[in-house]
């Protein structure tokens, strides 16, 4: 048995383990019958050349059979397609990531900011004791001298007015008079003004700090008989499961309350009338049985008289023996 391969048997594995067999499939075919003939390989050697031939062939036929990887055969499968977002589902993105989820997102953090700015504006409109009708006039004043100014003034000039005077710095009438009878020169009934107006600012100031105060005194006192409500009602609803039921007649019992014994004033005053509504309630409250019990069933009543299914009663007078005569004839 030869120990290697000869060169013709070198030049037929060649071509069939080339990198370019794939384009030149049909030339392996046609080299098959030519190289084994030239081959003078036996045993081992000429059984390995077939074996080499065989691979070569199938793997050929395979490759013919379906496109190799990555070519385009020029039919599409789903795979191949770009997967099309769903705008309904999303159901291939996480929940964090959905658009909806965003855009809720979004908008949460628009309101809160709008929320935000409103509560800023509303606490320096408390602060300074400004209703919501100066405010619009201030703004529309301030707007008008940047783009109207003689209209701004027409508007502002009353108030300019009126502050000139409460500033001391226009004489009011008593001083004025003083002023043009000589018991008083100008510099002087000026100073006398602008003390004068100094303490009114200052009682001014004291009293609307004393506003304020009750002001939020009244705030809180209100937040707390609302806390003490809702605290009641989240401890009933939690411990009575008929409280739904008991609702409306709870509401005109508290109603009735509130008409003939007053608004209660401390968060125990609510306590104690709402417990006194809820006890009246319950006293005239009859809670539906949600188990009633089964309708009893008819009694069935037995038959009386007749026969048995199969036995004929004979008609007209049939003595005993009869029947016995006839029950024997049957057997």
């Amino acid at each position: 048995m030869p120990s290697s391969l000869d060169d013709n048997e070198i030049e037929d594995l060649d071509p069939s383990t080339s990198s370019t067999l794939d384009d030149n499939g049909g030339d392996a075919k046609a080299k098959q019958p030519s190289t084994a003939a030239s081959s003078p390989a036996t045993g081992e050697d000429d059984e390995l050349l077939n074996v080499v031939r065989d691979v070569v062939t199938e793997s050929r036929s395979d490759q013919a059979a379906s496109p190799a990887e990555g070519e385009d055969d020029g039919q599409s499968t789903d795979d191949d397609k770009p997967k099309e977002q769903d705008d309904e589902d999303f159901s291939d993105v996480p929940f964090h990531k959905h658009p909806r989820f965003q855009q809720l997102l979004r908008k949460s953090k628009a309101y809160e900011q709008d929320a935000k700015r409103y509560n800023n504006v509303q606490t320096f409109l408390d602060t300074a004791g400004l209703n919501a009708e100066e405010a619009a006039d201030g703004l529309s004043i301030m707007g008008l001298m940047k783009t109207d100014p003689v209209e701004a003034w027409k508007q502002l000039k009353p108030t300019i007015q009126k502050l000139l005077v409460a500033a001391g710095e226009v004489l009011p009438e008593d001083l004025q008079r003083m002023v043009q009878e000589g018991k008083m020169d100008q510099v002087a009934a000026l100073e006398v003004s602008r003390a004068r107006a100094g303490v009114n600012a200052s009682q001014v100031r004291q009293s609307f700090a004393e506003q304020r105060q009750q002001r939020q005194q009244r705030t809180t006192a209100v937040q707390a008989l609302g806390g003490a409500a809702t605290d009641w009602e989240s401890r009933r609803r939690k411990n009575d499961p008929n409280f739904d039921a008991k609702f409306v007649p709870l509401q005109k019992e508290i109603l009735f309350l509130q008409q003939s014994e007053g608004l209660p004033n401390t968060p125990e005053g609510v306590k104690e009338q709402l417990d006194k509504a809820y006890k009246a309630v319950n006293e005239q409250f009859k809670p539906a049985n949600p188990n009633p019990l089964p309708k009893p069933k008819p009694v069935i009543k037995p038959v009386m008289g007749g026969q048995v299914a199969g036995n004929q009663r004979p008609a007209g007078d049939v003595s005993t023996l009869d029947i016995v005569r006839a029950n024997r004839r049957a057997s």
